[in-house]
């Protein structure tokens, strides 16, 4: 099986390229029209396109928002003309459920996008499922990892940990506010398994029952740092429910099981004294 990665040298995609043996990168499709995308897809021939490309930034979107269009919402679509009958598995955003007046967990049909990002993710997988039905949409949460050399790192919740304890710096977090949080390395591992899903949207990444401060007092206390501050009550809940992805066979780590994970697999605690 050939699988074509796009943003083969981003943040999930490198992590993919990584572990996948069959994977091909594509090139850059920033500025790609729908002829230069139909030629990629044409050169490779692959059986699965995996497209993790996007501009996820979101005051980039806001303050650019043509160019968040182009890539997020019409280059995913001109992939899915060029497919020529290869599976689609593309990535979506929790960020869909930003305005979701609901408390949450939240299920794949309580979308309230509240932002450019959002609206264009939402507007993609709609448009994308359109033109291919049994494309697969994953809803990915913030995800994590150490830095890879070589491959794009930015900053991310134990990146920024760490980093605020180096500089001094405490973050704060609310003790209102949930959201699942996931170990890069656990999507990459998954989304070979997410290939063969029936065509639809599916929440994809960890969940989590502990606000986001408790998840950063779990983080500290297991790397033996200073706690976090708590921040002023406000609500912006991505808390996801990953129960449909469940019933397909598929199961993530717990939020604070893959922090673990990841503690152990960087041997973080030696590197933070503990």
């Amino acid at each position: 099986m050939t699988i074509l990665v796009t943003g083969a040298s981003g943040f999930v995609g490198s992590r993919i390229m990584a572990l996948f043996k069959d994977a091909v990168p594509a090139p850059s499709l920033r500025d790609a029209d729908e002829a230069r995308i139909a030629e990629i897809v044409d050169a490779v021939r692959p059986d699965v396109i995996l497209h993790t490309a996007a501009i996820s930034d979101i005051p980039t979107c806001e303050q650019h928002p043509e160019a968040s269009y182009r890539a997020n919402v019409l280059t995913p679509a001109a992939l899915a003309r060029a497919a020529q009958g290869a599976k689609l598995v593309m990535f979506s955003s929790d960020q869909v459920y930003g305005g979701s007046p609901n408390e949450g967990p939240f299920a794949e049909g309580d979308e309230r996008p509240v932002n450019v990002y959002a609206r264009h993710k939402l507007e993609m997988e709609r448009r994308v499922l359109d033109i291919a039905p049994d494309a697969v949409m994953l809803r990915a949460t913030w995800m994590y990892d150490m830095p890879l050399y070589g491959a794009d790192n930015r900053g991310n919740f134990l990146i920024n940990t760490l980093r605020a304890a180096i500089t001094h710096t405490p973050l704060s977090y609310r003790r209102t506010e949930y959201r699942g949080i996931t170990y890069v390395r656990e999507v990459a591992k998954l989304t070979r398994r997410a290939v063969d899903l029936p065509g639809g949207v599916y929440n994809f990444g960890s969940e989590n029952s502990m606000s986001m401060y408790d998840t950063a007092l779990f983080l500290s206390n297991a790397l033996g740092l200073d706690a976090p501050k708590v921040e002023p009550s406000g609500r912006h809940n991505l808390w996801m429910d990953c129960g449909k992805l469940r019933s397909h066979g598929i199961s993530f780590s717990q939020t604070a099981e893959g922090l673990t994970r990841c503690i152990d697999d960087y041997g973080l605690k030696a590197l933070c004294g503990c």
